[in-house]
């Protein structure tokens, strides 16, 4: 595939969510986008409904804040999915930021089904999304067209190959947390959905307890690794703060990079029931 674009343009490199290790079904299971082997649950691990914020820093600046949902459950080409988002706004003097990215994905077995991004970084906009097709293992870019108010298919990025229980990057950065986790253990994984970020790397580096706004937690920091520029690239030696209990929430997210570093803090975690039920 070309070589990836930027998710957050020049101030932060990428997506937040551009690298974390993806989750597959239980060994012995079947169908489009089944692996075998992986060491995750069965079944979907997070409530609908659920959202966590977070205030986001640059260097020592308060940039602004994220959100991280779990949506709703949708169909999307006849197969049920859980629709998962996260949003990033912010700004520092002469730039502005107001990015959402939703991912699809299913279960039984867990793979990406669609993935949208509309980003607003500064003067560069992107309005595109990824259409997963499991049984071809092809994947077919389409975008927006502000006349017709349309998706239509790239002209060049049609049914390019991807791996078996193909996943993006919102579904990388939830399904992390059902990891089982054990300093010193690392997790590789070949689940990226465009192939120039694989392999995956997770490493299990310590158990930590850190103070963030939401309270304090005990946590595993682990440090994922994507083969590309940004946020989680092999220059930014990310590490991610998950709190060790059933909840598995993202605590902190700490990486540096040439530009500066960037710190993601969490303020709060809330259940909608009224998104539950949906």
């Amino acid at each position: 595939m070309p070589q990836r674009l930027p998710r957050l343009a020049t101030v932060f490199a990428s997506v937040l969510a551009a690298s974390l290790a993806g989750m597959a079904p239980l060994a012995g299971q079947a169908g489009p986008g089944a692996v075998a082997g992986d060491p995750f649950p069965q079944a979907w691990p997070f409530a609908v409904g659920q959202e966590a914020e977070y205030a986001v820093t640059f260097g020592p600046v308060r940039f602004g804040q994220m959100h991280l949902r779990v949506e709703a459950r949708d169909t999307i080409r006849s197969t049920p999915a859980y629709r998962i988002a996260m949003e990033m706004k912010g700004s520092i003097p002469f730039y502005r930021m107001d990015d959402r990215s939703v991912s699809w994905l299913a279960t039984e077995p867990y793979r990406t089904l669609r993935f949208e991004e509309i980003l607003r970084q500064g003067n560069y906009r992107r309005h595109q999304r990824w259409e997963l097709d499991h049984e071809a293992l092809t994947a077919t870019r389409e975008d927006w067209d502000e006349e017709t108010q349309a998706y239509r298919p790239h002209r060049r990025q049609r049914d390019l190959p991807i791996p078996p229980g193909a996943l993006d990057e919102i579904s990388y950065l939830f399904l992390i947390r059902s990891l089982p986790f054990e300093v010193g253990q690392t997790y590789e994984f070949d689940r990226y959905f465009e192939e120039d970020g694989n392999p995956v790397i997770v490493e299990v580096l310590r158990r930590e307890r850190v103070r963030v706004p939401a309270g304090t937690f005990e946590t595993f920091v682990v440090r994922p690794t994507i083969q590309t520029d940004g946020l989680f690239g092999e220059e930014g030696q990310a590490e991610v703060f998950i709190s060790d209990d059933d909840r598995r929430l993202i605590v902190q997210i700490k990486s540096r990079m040439r530009r500066g570093s960037v710190n993601m803090y969490l303020r709060d975690v809330e259940q909608n029931e009224a998104e539950a039920g949906r």
